[in-house]
């Protein structure tokens, strides 16, 4: 089996891993807190996937057409993949907190999001190497 195989396998098991907390934890809330939920993420979800494909577009970009070193845009990478997880979870937290959801739904939900984006980072380490 090659390298993105190994990715490919571990970034679907870690998603099936972070949407199986998620839906758990989802499982727990009241009604009006799930409906909550849409509102809450809705534009959200779209900016940061948009971030996310700007981020991978400019690294595959770069090993294409060798803008600079492969370590130094990787170590881009990783470190803006890495802010992209602090700033999203931490405005999810904000805006959890300021909806009076449970203590117990926020920690899920910040490890599942935490885990999609691990996820991609262990992906595109394995699809390199």
């Amino acid at each position: 089996m090659d390298h993105f195989m190994i990715g490919v396998i571990l970034l679907l098991g870690i998603n099936l891993i972070s949407r199986l907390v998620n839906e758990k934890a989802t499982g727990k809330l009241e009604q009006d807190k799930k409906a909550a939920l849409v509102d809450l993420f809705s534009k959200n979800r779209i900016y940061t996937f948009g971030i996310i494909i700007g981020i991978i577009v400019l690294l595959v970009l770069n090993q294409k057409l060798k803008f600079i070193d492969f370590w130094i845009a990787y170590s881009i990478y990783i470190v803006s993949v890495l802010c992209l997880i602090i700033v999203s979870n931490y405005s999810s937290y904000k805006k959890l907190k300021e909806n009076d959801f449970p203590e117990e739904y926020i920690k899920s939900y910040l490890i599942s999001t935490s885990l999609r984006f691990i996820g991609i980072v262990i992906f595109f380490a394995f699809i390199k190497f």
